[in-house]
């Protein structure tokens, strides 16, 4: 039986002729994202280009990166172009080295985006790797692992230009402990003009299945694989209980009058990386300032707020945390009795409490995700209460207990009006 064959293309392939691919391939993987913080520029003309078709976009995963934002990126930039979970795939693409990570610390960051994916598309992603590499930097006990879709990659050694090199057979190599795979990628420099990519060269790949199974996996079969996404109703908002509270604004960085917004002259959304931007304006709209994280973002593109200085030979980070007292001079100020680092997280209590006994929120930075590197994340404390301390979370623009966060604080930022 001959295998469903496909493609994964990126923009590495230039201009595609679609109506070619779709005509010679059953099924396209397409580059979306690296990591939170990049899309592939030729992403909206190949997706779009691919409408109709067998389809899935990955993302290149950096295991050492926050995973709960790499997946919501990915999700993100997705739904921008256009999606249909019905029936299109997303996938995490595994491979990158040198992250630093234990076996174990990588598999629990693949899980995080999983599930997160599940959540909003319904379905697992599709794991793209090789055996060797999932087997030095993963480990393989989880049931939700080793029953993956696995995508996996094997292939002949490659010839030398402008010589093609022949598809490696099915079945993969496949990880120790994983008995099943779903696609198998062949070839790395296969003939990519003959079925319709701008390249010379394009990776090639099999379905380990009929064409009516690969239709059916991508929904478009008699019989859909999944069940249907079942949406429950949303419960009747229930108001904040702000008894005890420093009350504030609950703006969030994705909201949709600013998310979209570029951080400066960056390529940097507000809604992926504007945490800080976003809790510094409620902490100004508190103080009576007025402003927003939309008009605060923009000022700080015009005055300098992303750029670095230089002070007495030294270069600094022209941080946008100093910069209440640039823009606004005649009203406010950083004390700098409240800029604070705690190394590992604990000791801050009693300067925050200082802090809000003269009414005044507490910026704070908080890992957003424990483990390995500090992924930086700035919320707004608002208050201590008997049932722990309270903040404004930039991320969701809600009112959180800072467990949320494992109740450790690594910087401490405070404001004044003058």
């Amino acid at each position: 039986m001959t295998l469903p064959f496909g493609i994964d293309i990126s923009k590495w392939q230039g201009s595609n002729n679609y109506a070619k691919i779709k005509a010679n391939t059953s099924f396209v993987f397409v580059k979306a994202t690296e990591s939170w913080g990049y899309t592939d520029p030729k992403f909206y003309a190949n997706w779009q280009g691919l409408v109709g078709h067998n389809r899935g976009a990955y993302c290149y995963v950096y295991p050492e990166s926050d995973p709960l934002r790499q997946a919501n990126h990915l999700i993100d930039i997705v739904k921008q172009v256009g999606a249909d979970w019905k029936y299109d795939r997303l996938v995490l693409d595994l491979e990158r080295s040198g992250h630093g990570l234990s076996k174990a610390e990588v598999s629990r960051r693949v899980l995080v985006m999983m599930e997160r994916i599940k959540e909003v598309t319904g379905r697992y992603p599709i794991l793209y790797s090789r055996k060797y590499w999932v087997q030095d930097n993963m480990l393989l006990t989880d049931p939700r692992l080793i029953n993956a879709d696995w995508w996996l990659a094997y292939y002949r050694t490659a010839l030398p230009y402008p010589l093609y090199t022949p598809e490696m057979p099915s079945p993969p190599l496949m990880p120790t402990g994983v008995n099943k795979w779903l696609f198998h990628q062949t070839c790395e420099k296969g003939k990519g003009r003959e079925v319709g990519v701008g390249s010379y060269y394009v990776d090639q790949n099999r379905f380990n299945g009929t064409r009516e199974q690969l239709d059916a996996y991508f929904g478009r079969g008699t019989h859909n694989v999944y069940l249907p996404i079942v949406t429950v109703p949303e419960p009747e908002p229930v108001e904040d209980d702000w008894t005890g509270l420093l009350k504030v604004k609950l703006w969030s960085q994705k909201d949709i009058r600013w998310g979209n917004d570029r951080m400066g002259s960056s390529g940097v959304l507000m809604k992926h990386q504007g945490c800080l931007v976003d809790a510094t304006a409620i902490y100004l709209d508190y103080l009576g300032v007025d402003t927003d994280p939309k008009r605060y973002n923009q000022l700080l593109g015009l005055r300098g707020g992303y750029q670095y200085v230089v002070e007495n030979g030294i270069k600094y980070a022209n941080m946008y945390w100093k910069y209440p007292g640039v823009l606004y001079p005649d009203k406010i100020q950083r004390e700098l009795s409240d800029y604070t680092w705690y190394w590992n997280g604990t000791g801050w209590e009693s300067q925050a409490r200082s802090i809000l006994a003269s009414q005044r929120p507490v910026l704070a930075l908080v890992d957003f995700y424990a483990g390995g590197e500090l992924d930086q994340h700035w919320v707004l404390i608002v208050g201590k209460r008997v049932d722990g301390w309270w903040a404004v979370d930039p991320e969701t623009g809600t009112l959180i207990n800072l467990s949320k966060y494992g109740n450790k604080v690594y910087r401490i930022v405070g404001y004044r009006r003058i």
